[in-house]
């Protein structure tokens, strides 16, 4: 069963709800990643939809996730990630604009954890290691 599941709501939503959204699979740390590339460095919605969203939250949703795979991680890569993530963090909240050298470096550093989690999923699928829902997915 889906952990964002609820039971009685659905499907759990971060707009709807008060709780604020925690990845529960490999994947979803890499769709988070992907869209925390597209939204350095200041990481705010042009939407408007999500009035709170700032780098503040969008790095405690990352170190949030990367919690809850830990295991699935393994130590020295989740040590590995926090570490990328503290520093990336660093060098968005000194980068002025999209088109600094901090911003790109600071996402490097997001594709570098992408990249870890990339390579877990791959040696859990090739192993056939079943993800929560009992299928051979990588994550």
């Amino acid at each position: 069963m889906n952990k964002n599941y609820d039971g009685d709501l659905g499907c759990r939503s971060s707009i709807t709800s008060q709780k604020p959204y925690i990845p529960s699979a490999l994947s979803e740390i890499e769709d988070h990643l992907g869209s925390m590339m597209l939204k350095s460095p200041h990481f705010e919605d042009r939407t408007e939809l999500f009035p709170g969203m700032s780098s503040d939250s969008s790095f405690f949703t990352l170190n949030s996730g990367l919690e809850r795979m830990r295991e699935k991680l393994g130590e020295d890569v989740y040590a590995r990630a926090i570490e990328l993530s503290g520093r990336a963090k660093a060098l968005f909240l000194q980068s002025p604009d999209i088109a600094s050298e901090k911003t790109r470096e600071g996402n490097r550093l997001l594709d570098e954890i992408d990249q870890l989690i990339n390579a877990v999923r791959r040696h859990r699928y090739e192993s056939g290691l079943k993800d929560d829902e009992g299928e051979v997915t990588g994550d």
